[in-house]
């Protein structure tokens, strides 16, 4: 319960902006060599964040034990205010609606996903399919470089620094028509090397995504500082509508590949348009890239980790096909893929949710609550991975075919380290609110390293031990990832992963009695269902046991949280 007590006061102590700081040094670099008061300041003002906590507490009645010492005593100005405009529980509805709606709309984005693509393939056939496929690659690469890590930077930024804002808007703008010309450019060559004269005009449209990326990165970044996040689920569950329903009617009609097109670049308009509806700011004519300086490391650190994360899968898959062949190279990417996807599109809303809260609160405030949503997605992608493991080769020789078995055993092997890596991955969102972007890039290069290495062995493995390689770096990549959050807070990382354990225990009884049982009637669909049922109530029974006073505590605080009126 005390995981969901409301956040300790609202007692503020008005810190300096290390960006604006950045900014005064880059405009007057004498101004570094000028000595700070804050030290003095400190010992003023200590006595007054007491006396304040000490009228906090009361306000807030027997809801929250109040330490004073986890409170600021100094290294700000002496000016100290309370904000009553924004109580406790405001933040945890905001970051819960947060999470409930980016959640809702992957859990929709993804049906709509499982019913267009049989549906696409069906109206298009493969040679369209393979013609839009020849410009993806080119248009994913870009895409990685396109906004220069200014998107998710950007919201670290006050609003009121209007000329960092609109110098931003200028720059990204400049250089995604820039990278928009680049792929037209690319897209006649490719054409006249692949002898497809169409590519030529496929790519002049999707490139207009990039332009559009550039007007939406702003209000985008405006969003996600004043903490909502539910404007950018409803523009991508809206987006994703849409696109889905020109696509179809599209292909119907016979516009073949360019169907595609149009749905990818569609997605782009109508989520620019929810944005800047929702947080336009007129951009003033100004343009100061020293301003943008302070954001260079942060923006450099995610391009650099989205270049390492793309090339080393690009290196990965292109080792795996010339060791073991295009067909074993067809179901690792399957599995791959569908593991992947599946704990990603539950993990993601949370990592923007947290990311949005952690650039408001400090970080040792945000720990509880991280520690809390990382075992409640715990508590969700365990038990999924384990009934996957257990009941994987059942369904998908039902659902897909035999042709499909060794998909069904790498999925087996690899789903339960991507639902760890999901867990995990919930860190990075408080390293990158607090500035930790360095070690955030180091330990995604570690992961992209570890999973090359992984296949540089496999004519030593096959594919299945490749397979449990890569699972070795994604348990190293989760290690580090959760014992940097502890860096990061200045506190043990034990904390958060004795909450993890429970799930793990539950989850692990869940996949037994699930495999025990589908052995009993393999071949039969209805018992596959039964089974899986079955051992989700293990799950559910094994929960109880471990933690039941806790789950109620759980259901009582997110009730308190959602429907409280304070």
């Amino acid at each position: 319960m005390a995981d969901f007590h409301p956040l300790l006061g609202r007692t503020v102590a008005k810190r300096p902006d290390p960006s604006a700081e950045a900014r005064r040094t880059v405009d007057d670099p004498a101004s570094a060599a000028r000595p700070s008061a804050e030290p003095e300041v400190a010992c003023e003002s200590a006595a007054p964040d007491r006396d304040i906590t000490r009228v906090e507490t009361s306000y807030a009645g027997t809801e929250a034990a109040v330490d004073a010492t986890m409170l600021p005593s100094g290294g700000g100005p002496a000016t100290i205010s309370v904000a009553p405009e924004a109580p406790p529980v405001d933040e945890r509805r905001r970051l819960a609606y947060n999470a409930a709606a980016g959640g809702a709309a992957n859990l929709v984005k993804v049906g709509i996903q499982l019913v267009l693509l049989p549906v696409m393939a069906r109206l298009l056939g493969p040679a369209e399919f393979g013609l839009y496929a020849l410009a993806l690659p080119t248009i994913s690469f870009f895409t990685v470089l396109a906004d220069g890590g200014l998107g998710t930077s950007l919201a670290r930024e006050e609003e009121a620094a209007t000329s960092v804002w609109s110098t931003a808007f200028w720059a990204l703008l400049a250089s995604c028509t820039l990278i928009a010309l680049v792929t037209i450019a690319g897209g006649v060559m490719l054409a006249h090397l692949s002898h497809q004269p169409r590519l030529a005009g496929i790519m002049a449209l999707l490139s207009l995504s990039f332009p559009l990326l550039a007007i939406s990165a702003p209000p985008a970044a405006r969003l996600v500082r004043r903490g909502n996040l539910v404007v950018h689920s409803v523009g991508d569950l809206a987006s994703t509508l849409i696109g889905a329903s020109v696509a179809v009617a599209l292909a119907a009609l016979g516009a073949g590949a360019w169907a595609l097109a149009v749905q990818y670049v569609l997605g782009f308009v109508v989520r620019c348009i929810f944005l800047n509806a929702a947080a336009f700011e007129m951009p003033t004519l100004e343009f100061r890239l020293a301003s943008l300086w302070p954001h260079a490391a942060t923006g450099g650190s995610l391009i650099g980790s989205r270049l390492s994360e793309f090339s080393g899968r690009l290196v990965e898959n292109l080792l795996f096909g010339r060791l073991f062949g295009p067909a074993t190279l067809g179901t690792y990417t399957f599995a791959n893929q569908t593991s992947r996807f599946l704990c990603e599109a539950a993990g993601n809303p949370l990592w923007g949710a947290l990311y949005s809260h952690a650039l408001r609160e400090d970080a040792r405030k945000v720990e509880p609550l991280h520690n809390t949503l990382s075992r409640l997605l715990a508590s969700a992608l365990f038990p999924g991975a384990a009934l996957m493991v257990a009941s994987a080769p059942q369904v998908f020789d039902i659902v897909l075919g035999p042709r499909w078995a060794q998909a069904a055993v790498l999925v087996q092997v690899l789903v339960p380290f991507y639902a760890l890596n999901a867990v995990a991955a919930q860190c990075g969102a408080i390293m990158l609110a607090n500035g930790r972007n360095a070690s955030l890039f180091w330990t995604l290069t570690g992961l992209s390293a570890g999973r090359i290495l992984a296949v540089l062995v496999g004519p030593l493995a096959g594919p299945i031990g490749t397979a449990w390689g890569v699972d070795a770096a994604n348990a190293a990549y989760a290690a580090v990832m959760l014992t940097s959050i502890g860096a990061t807070t200045g506190s043990s990382a034990w904390p958060l992963v004795r909450q993890l354990l429970p799930p793990l225990v539950a989850s692990a009884v869940a996949g037994a009695v699930c495999h025990e049982l589908i052995g009993l009637r393999p071949e039969s669909l209805a018992w596959t269902v039964t089974s899986l049922s079955l051992g989700g109530c293990a799950y559910l029974a094994g929960m109880i046991l471990l933690q039941g006073r806790r789950l109620m505590a759980d259901a009582f605080a997110i009730r308190r949280v959602v429907f409280s009126r304070r």
